[in-house]
């Protein structure tokens, strides 16, 4: 049995190397909020630029 609590395989014995600071953002609960934010803004500032009236058909 490994770690402070003894589970059994969770490997707590084990030294961890040291994640850079990208990996740990990358693993927080803020990665996928500030990823769909950004892709949102980045939606919504396509759909409202010049570029999507030439793409888009006249109707």
């Amino acid at each position: 049995m490994n770690g402070l609590y003894g589970l059994p395989g969770d490997g707590s014995g084990i030294p961890k190397e040291k994640q850079s600071r990208l990996q740990q953002f990358k693993e927080s609960p803020a990665y996928p909020v500030l990823l769909n934010l950004t892709l949102f803004g980045l939606g919504v500032a396509f759909i409202q630029s010049p570029l999507i009236e030439m793409l888009a058909p006249q109707l």
